[in-house]
């Protein structure tokens, strides 16, 4: 076996599954298409105090959603084949600029194919550890956001996405169905170069009530020197008036192709890490109280923990409006300065063993 096996399986089933679509789809006068425009516009006021500074200021995605538009399309195909792909932007309601380094389509840009072997796709997506984590996170990743403590699963800390991916689920069988993706690090070196790969499984089980699942993630520096690894169990049950949710993530932060992870000294991304989240949601008609507790428990000597909890309650207006207002405090031991987040990112101002909480009011608007 070479070191290119994994690449060469995945252009394999690739190839298989373009060629299980019969050309003559593509040529189809019958089949159908349907493109959409959506989003979301979230703004919110938010207060954070930290023990080394305090600051207030308009934000976006504070206790819910990041702003965002988007396109999505399909094709009907014919005989159960659908071409799809979704392109969306995300942007800083407070500025009006793009989020995601500026990129213009930097939450998502994706392209596939599905059918009755499943979906395969390829573009920006998200790695399978963020999308189990989005689907049972209390806090909608928003003020108190589960990922604020368990990695994605994508490069870096924060994000969940990854760029350069070709992505491969299965149909749902009984509940279960899997996910495979792969991105190449495409770094510029004598061949099988496989520095910056990444690498995610996921496997997920859905029923009316419950949600379970566990992920895989493993990214390599661009020295191919060594990795990011981490495993993630997830589960979130729907009692009707109410809902649970849990999550833990086993794992290491390799690294070295950052100077901020784990060569600074209060760094949450370690090199030996267990991180936890409890949480639920209770529904009252039109208002939810949600609320999380998390723990990051650092392995190393260094022993950086934090505790974090977090509450939110929404009202909505209608299907689309709802008001909301959020706290979360966290609180550092040893010698971390974590920053509390929300849902646009860490706040500064937090020195060594401090505490630091955020306040969010606010409103989202789907459109």
């Amino acid at each position: 076996m070479t070191q290119d096996t994994p690449r060469i399986r995945l252009g394999l089933l690739a190839t298989a599954a373009l060629l299980m679509a019969p050309a003559a789809h593509a040529q189809n006068a019958a089949s159908t298409a349907s493109l959409t425009l959506y989003g979301v516009a979230d703004a919110c006021l938010a207060m954070h105090h930290g023990n080394a500074g305090s600051n207030f200021q308009v934000n976006g995605g504070g206790c819910s959603f990041g702003s965002r538009f988007g396109l999505r399309g399909t094709e009907d195909l014919g005989d159960g084949y659908k071409a799809y792909f979704q392109l969306e932007s995300g942007f800083g309601i407070d500025t009006g600029v793009l989020a995601q380094s500026g990129r213009l389509f930097g939450r998502k840009a994706i392209v596939g194919l599905s059918g009755k072997f499943g979906a395969i796709e390829a573009g920006r997506a998200y790695a399978p550890a963020f999308d189990l984590l989005t689907a049972i996170d209390p806090m909608r990743l928003g003020i108190g956001s589960v990922i604020a403590t368990l990695w994605s699963g994508s490069p870096g800390t924060a994000g969940g996405r990854t760029d350069n991916t070709i992505s491969y689920q299965t149909p749902t069988y009984s509940g279960f169905n899997a996910r495979l993706l792969f991105a190449p690090g495409e770094q510029v070196a004598p061949l099988p170069s496989r520095g910056g790969d990444t690498k995610g499984l996921g496997v997920t089980y859905r029923s009316q009530k419950l949600l379970a699942g566990m992920t895989y993630a493993k990214v390599g520096n661009a020295a191919d020197a060594g990795d990011d690894r981490a495993t993630t169990i997830a589960a979130r049950y729907d009692f009707g008036t109410f809902s649970l949710a849990a999550a833990g993530q086993f794992g290491g932060w390799e690294g070295t192709r950052s100077a901020a992870a784990p060569a600074s000294a209060s760094s949450i991304w370690s090199r030996r890490f267990n991180s936890y989240m409890v949480g639920g949601t209770v529904n009252l008609g039109a208002d939810t109280v949600s609320g999380s507790y998390k723990r990051y428990d650092d392995r190393t000597v260094s022993n950086f923990d934090a505790d974090i909890w977090s509450v939110v309650y929404r009202h909505t207006l209608s299907k689309r409006t709802t008001l909301y207002g959020g706290l979360t405090r966290l609180k550092n031991r040893h010698a971390s300065n974590y920053g509390a987040s929300d849902g646009s990112g860490a706040y500064t101002g937090v020195a060594l063993n401090g505490a630091s909480r955020v306040i969010d009011l606010g409103i989202t608007h789907f459109f």
